[in-house]
């Protein structure tokens, strides 16, 4: 069981020096667009729904609060990448939506983020990716058991 502690640790502690050198490349590249990697993901969070989404649709996929998800939305929409609409059968209920220059960021940088990501699993083989997805998925069950007993 020791061997395991100490393995779980060191892949924890390796995990979040990956999670903030990746944060730190891409906010690096984005800088000029004015956007982060976090508020990126929350375009492509929100872009994962049919419709405009709302702020605890966005939260739960999104895997962070309401509240987060609300300022990371309210920047978008400050650098003018998504409006913050009123529902219109509830109007305390506040919907996301693109903008043109949020269409106009994902049409230029398509080759961009192919690029990326090529570059992120250039030697990495489909298998390992593949087993990669899986264990983080375990992870992610394995937390929101350990969230659910809280």
């Amino acid at each position: 069981m020791y061997k395991q502690t100490k393995q779980g640790k060191d892949a924890i502690a390796y995990f979040f020096q990956l999670s903030n050198q990746l944060q730190t490349v891409f906010d690096h590249k984005l800088v000029d667009y004015n956007l982060t990697i976090k508020q990126v993901f929350l375009m492509i969070v929100i872009d994962s729904f049919d419709d405009a989404p709302g702020y605890s649709a966005v939260s739960e996929r999104f895997g962070t609060s309401r509240q987060n998800v609300k300022q990371l939305a309210l920047k978008l929409e400050k650098n003018g990448y998504i409006r913050i609409i009123k529902d219109p059968e509830d109007s305390r209920y506040r919907r996301l939506n693109f903008t043109d220059k949020a269409n106009k960021f994902w049409q230029e940088n398509a080759e961009l983020d192919q690029l990326m990501l090529d570059r992120l699993f250039h030697n990495v083989s489909e298998r390992d990716l593949s087993t990669f997805i899986r264990t983080l998925m375990t992870i992610q069950d394995n937390i929101n058991e350990i969230e659910s007993r809280s």
